[in-house]
């Protein structure tokens, strides 16, 4: 099962997708894939807030910047992929870059979704601030578009969250609980 959880930034988003792992997948193992870049002492404090935040929680941390299907092996029954966001800038601004990302990427994401019996994937929306952008920046947020319109598509559900509240799109979680995966936990 593969749900798909988005908001703007400082949305409450990654708390809730975490939170609904843990949920859903309460009694497997679990892997927290982490897309952010290790590129100074700002990452790096992050990435330390992050790890302290699931401290506790059964997570085990795989990071994996780009090419998140090779992650595949060290993945447990229960993923949170965070964040998709992060995974376009650094496959689109990595040590090459790149313009056209969206499918490759989709197609790791969904080799991950077809192994783990649980994938969260946390993304940002970046869309709606009415900006006009060019160059880079405006190639980035169509590759982002492109992978969440896809992921969406794919996905078992989507939900938004707004302000800390999540606005289920498709699937919503009264259904998700009773899909046939949540259902043989083990």
């Amino acid at each position: 099962m593969m749900i798909l959880v988005t908001g703007g930034a400082a949305s409450g988003k990654s708390e809730y997708a975490e939170r609904l792992l843990l949920e859903l997948g309460q009694g497997w193992k679990k892997t927290y894939l982490a897309t952010m870049q290790r590129d100074g002492k700002e990452a790096e404090a992050r990435i330390a807030r992050h790890k302290e935040l699931r401290a506790g929680k059964g997570f085990e941390t795989v990071e994996c910047p780009v090419l998140v299907g090779g992650a595949v092996g060290a993945c447990q029954p229960a993923v949170l992929l965070e964040c998709v966001s992060n995974l376009v800038a650094n496959e689109m601004f990595g040590a090459t870059v790149k313009r056209h990302v969206a499918d490759a990427i989709v197609r790791e994401i969904l080799t991950l979704s077809e192994q783990a019996e649980l994938l969260v994937v946390v993304t940002n929306e970046v869309f709606s601030d009415g900006l006009p952008y060019k160059g880079d920046t405006l190639d980035y947020i169509r590759e982002l578009g492109s992978v969440n319109r896809q992921l969406a598509a794919s996905a078992d559900a989507v939900a938004e969250v707004v302000y800390g509240i999540p606005v289920w799109h498709k699937g919503a979680i009264d259904k998700v609980e009773q899909t046939e995966g949540s259902q043989q936990r083990k």
